[in-house]
């Protein structure tokens, strides 16, 4: 699960002094690879970059266009960003991401974007959703929906440990997103062991689909965007 911060650093040496300075005991520290937490002995792997001309364009493709005018002003005066890593498993990261996304925003950065799943929000919408206990909340926060040619399908839940999902575009944009959220959000809290061949149907729907599990043939291994555990395709077999 990597992050993007961008921030106004004006290169590697002043974020260093920043860090440095942040608390009078030097609870944190940054050599060039790790961002450290020295008091709780825990750290992330961080690289820094300098400016990126087309950060903005990343951004509003990320929030769907969801910035106020004067964040995205800030995203576009940019100096820098820092990219920080952790392993692809929300749940169980939560706690160090809250911790130091917090951290890079009091040293300055600007907004976040999930690089792993391409969603990109502002402080406030982020910290309200990781920093929530509704399990709902932790999907918007990294999971992403997008379209292809003939089929919509989600991009993120790897950091869940879990399969994407893709559904044919026989429905409208808002019907097919509501039903890839809830099939992705009833697989989240309820943890059960899914086989190819079971039908899954909205408790409101007379639809039924029937799952098939695939490789994730859309973004090659390596890709940030690759699920390793595939995507449950869902095919429309009945109606009423």
């Amino acid at each position: 699960m990597i992050v993007c911060i961008p921030g106004s650093w004006e290169d590697r040496s002043d974020f260093i002094r920043q860090v440095a300075e942040f608390e009078e005991n030097g609870r944190y520290f940054y050599d060039g690879t790790v961002l450290a937490d020295v008091r709780e002995q825990d750290q992330v792997r961080i690289e820094f970059l300098g400016r990126h001309p087309r950060m903005l364009d990343a951004f509003l493709a990320a929030s769907r266009g969801d910035l106020s005018t004067e964040l995205q002003q800030r995203i576009a005066a940019h100096r820098s960003s820092i990219y920080l890593r952790f392993t692809a498993d929300f749940v169980e990261e939560r706690s160090r991401l809250l911790k130091y996304t917090e951290l890079a925003r009091q040293l300055g950065g600007i907004a976040i974007k999930i690089e792993s799943s391409g969603v990109g929000h502002s402080w406030e919408r982020w910290f309200q959703l990781v920093g929530s206990q509704n399990a709902f909340d932790w999907y918007c926060a990294v999971v992403m929906l997008l379209a292809a040619e003939s089929f919509y399908y989600s991009c993120g839940m790897h950091q869940f440990k879990l399969p994407d999902a893709a559904l044919e575009k026989h429905l409208d944009a808002r019907e097919s997103a509501n039903l890839l959220n809830k099939f992705n959000y009833w697989r989240m809290i309820e943890p059960r062991e899914l086989k190819p061949g079971e039908t899954f149907q909205l408790d409101d729907s007379v639809r039924h689909y029937r799952l098939e599990l695939r490789p994730d043939r859309m973004n090659p291994p390596g890709d940030l965007f690759h699920n390793p555990y595939g995507l449950w395709h869902l095919a429309l077999v009945a109606v009423g």
